[in-house]
């Protein structure tokens, strides 16, 4: 006779929490900065939440499209939102109300990103948690400006290191040296390295805004780096190896057109053509006059949806570059597009 099995269906988080227990916290890290290097878990785990409390470091396009309470908690050097002690009792206040909670960070929340701290205090709690990784700034850093961190007779070894305190710069002796926010450290790191023995015509890269649209990649030794005056802006890395020598500047990411859409099916651009950026209607319309959401400097072409996408844009940009084309979803936003803009 064949056996018949009844098969249980899995009980949700959602289901876990809601049946008088405390709730339940996700500690998930968020990638680099594009969007699309989100891990399946952490997109099903959002899906999920009831609150989602997310750093300076994630993308907003990533954030807005889950229907979760937000709350911002970005923390930037000198420029805290919440300090992590708030941040740890916000977490626990939500999670004590029986919701499910993702706490969203930049890159990966074990590295460099205090995760750590964070679970120390739901252990203390007896709050239930996971930590769901995310790909840490280093690895998409090193992916999208084509510079291996390792590689087979030049690297076989590579280190993760902060550039702050100044006081405690580490110069460990790998082949390849990584180190994390340096936007206002990078000279003491540079002199740090130089006075640990490393040659004058060691190759150094600096990689802004890694994986975003508007990366940035500069190249030099560690002799001519320490002699510049550029301003280095956060978030950036700083990477120190001869692996550099391997670098492109025109790498698979640069060579992408950077397309920014308002609205529509972001499948009429290809991906291995296009970089796609999503400033939404609702975005645009929700930001005020004095934070652009995007940096028109590093954009290729903008694609209007509605009549309506046009006049919010119009509040955020007084002009479109020359250098920028245009499309439009209609005849209607077409003329909206010329009574705004005049293109």
């Amino acid at each position: 006779m064949k056996e018949h099995r009844i098969m249980q269906k899995t009980p949700s988080i959602r289901e876990h929490v809601t049946a008088g227990k405390k709730g339940y916290v996700y500690i998930a890290g968020a990638g680099p900065g594009d969007p699309e290097l989100l891990t399946m878990k952490a997109h099903r785990v959002l899906q999920e939440a009831d609150v989602i409390l997310y750093d300076d470091l994630v993308s907003p396009e990533l954030v807005e499209q889950y229907p979760a309470e937000k709350v911002y908690t970005g923390k930037r050097k000198d420029s805290h939102h919440l300090e992590q002690e708030e941040i740890n009792r916000e977490i626990v206040r939500h999670a004590l109300k029986g919701k499910v909670v993702v706490r969203l960070k930049g890159g990966d929340p074990f590295i460099f990103g205090r995760g750590g701290e964070e679970i120390d205090t739901l252990r203390r709690e007896g709050i239930g948690y996971e930590i769901i990784p995310g790909i840490t700034a280093a690895h998409g850093a090193s992916a999208y400006t084509e510079i291996p961190l390792t590689m087979r007779k030049v690297s076989s070894s590579v280190a993760f290191c902060t550039g702050h305190p100044v006081s405690r710069i580490q110069v460990p002796d790998t082949d390849t040296i990584v180190y994390y926010m340096v936007a206002s450290t990078v000279h003491d790191v540079l002199d740090k390295v130089a006075a640990g023995g490393r040659s004058g015509e060691t190759k150094v890269a600096v990689v802004q805004n890694a994986t975003c649209y508007n990366q940035q990649t500069f190249t030099g030794t560690l002799d001519e780096f320490r002699r510049r005056e550029r301003a280095v802006y956060s978030p950036s890395l700083l990477i120190i190896g001869d692996n550099i020598g391997h670098f492109i500047e025109n790498s698979w990411h640069s060579r992408k057109r950077k397309v920014l859409m308002t609205g529509g099916d972001s499948r009429r651009y290809s991906g291995t053509d296009y970089v796609v950026v999503n400033l939404t209607c609702r975005r645009a319309a929700g930001s005020s006059s004095h934070e652009a959401p995007v940096d028109l400097e590093f954009i290729d072409e903008i694609y209007f949806s509605s009549p309506d996408c046009v006049r919010n844009f119009r509040r955020l940009y007084a002009s479109i570059p020359d250098r920028i084309s245009v499309a439009s979803a209609d005849d209607l936003t077409a003329e909206s597009l010329m009574m705004e803009f005049g293109r």
